[in-house]
């Protein structure tokens, strides 16, 4: 049997002025193709398929003419509620997509965990058990959240991790077995800014480890950590990560979706099937060295399929910083400016204490404007004149 494992879509996730509509669709688009071109016999979205709980219709409309088409394809697909989503809004609606053929489950149920999908040929059978987001209150006893001895993060882990064993009980070796789950496995590693490290439960993160996902599942299709990875647990699980790239520490990952081979008693066989519809989100400089505005002209190419990031270098503030970027990178979403030769190291709280407001203002417009430049007289005096007015201001309030 053929699975395509996608999720976290975040339908609806825009950038600072910018949605991204064009794109997700694209990419939902791409994965319809892949199912459609590899004869999949059932889609698996596992959790976060809106970036809000309470998604726009623009949103909702893009998602279930998604599911529309795997319909009128004839491939059914397993839907489950991500912490983005509303689970008792997936839930409400689910009666209706299962007329479809679409498998939604939005809150954890023992009775409606259970999935089952049939091969094309009608030659093998599969069993996907549903496990959508366990939210902290869900896993953990109230009355343990507010014991200051107790510990709600191993609780949850123990509950969540007999939750999935007495799910997978059910799984039949004669059949195809599959887990499908939003949760974080400790030790998953995420990107941030650009950089990869482990997360793990000790550091107050609500999660399982890696020894409570269960070996009886031939294939654990997990949501919620972006960085695609697999996770070592004796068995074949992976997070295959969103469809596009959604923030800046996502840049230097490829994304795709998990094209899953599966017989009985056989281990999994994957393959990554890229999604190429996303834009890149590209650097350009970094906090500790910006560029200069005249280097810009050469990312311009890029507009069309980059979203950039801007660190200028300027010795002094500009008012219209972002509008002079975007008029040669229209498609800078996030603009700062840099300064190397500021100080960095300002008075101390004590030191503060003793100088006066303009001494004050003075060493804080010397720390913006970089070494060597100095507020001026008229400037000072402009200050004052300010803090003069201010302060007049201030006492008519209080007569």
């Amino acid at each position: 049997m053929k699975f395509l494992h996608t999720s976290d879509w975040h339908i609806g996730r825009g950038l600072p002025g910018q949605s991204r509509d064009v794109e997700q669709r694209k990419a939902l688009e791409e994965v319809l193709a892949y199912a459609i071109e590899h004869e999949v016999d059932a889609v698996l979205v596992a959790g976060d398929v809106f970036d809000t709980s309470a998604p726009s219709p623009e949103s909702e409309s893009m998602v279930y003419n998604f599911f529309r088409a795997l319909y009128a394809a004839g491939i059914p697909a397993s839907v489950i509620a991500g912490n983005h989503d509303h689970p008792r809004r997936w839930d409400a609606i689910a009666p209706l997509l299962n007329t479809a053929r679409i498998h939604v489950l939005g809150r954890p149920d023992t009775g409606a965990a259970l999935t089952q999908f049939e091969s094309r040929d009608g030659k093998e059978k599969a069993q996907v058990i549903q496990v959508p987001w366990i939210g902290e209150r869900d896993g953990v006893d109230f009355g343990t959240l507010q014991q200051e001895s107790a510990d709600p993060l191993r609780q949850y882990a123990a509950r969540v991790g007999q939750y999935f064993e007495l799910l997978c009980n059910s799984f039949d070796p004669s059949m195809v077995n599959v887990l499908m789950t939003h949760v974080f496995v400790d030790g998953a590693k995420v990107g941030v800014g650009g950089g990869e490290r482990e997360l793990h439960i000790a550091t107050n993160i609500y999660g399982v480890p890696a020894s409570s996902l269960p070996t009886k599942a031939q294939y654990i299709a997990m949501g919620h950590v972006h960085k695609p990875q697999n996770i070592d647990c004796g068995t074949t699980a992976s997070y295959c990560g969103p469809l596009l790239q959604l923030d800046f520490g996502e840049h230097d990952q490829a994304k795709y979706v998990n094209l899953v081979e599966l017989h009985p008693r056989q281990p999994a066989i994957v393959t990554h099937l890229p999604i190429k519809a996303g834009r890149h989100m590209v650097d350009i400089g970094s906090p500790d060295k910006g560029v200069l505005l005249g280097d810009l002209a050469e990312y311009a190419g890029q507009n069309e399929t980059s979203w950039f990031r801007v660190y200028v270098e300027l010795d002094l503030p500009v008012p219209n910083l972002p509008q002079l970027v975007r008029s040669t990178l229209s498609s800078a979403v996030r603009i700062e400016r840099v300064n190397a030769g500021a100080e960095t190291a300002g008075p101390s709280a004590q030191e503060r204490q003793n100088l006066q407001p303009a001494e004050l203002f003075s060493r804080y417009y010397a720390s913006k404007a970089g070494k060597g430049r100095e507020a001026n007289a008229a400037l000072i005096g402009l200050f004052n004149s300010l803090l003069t007015e201010e302060q007049a201001t201030e006492e008519e309030a209080t007569l």
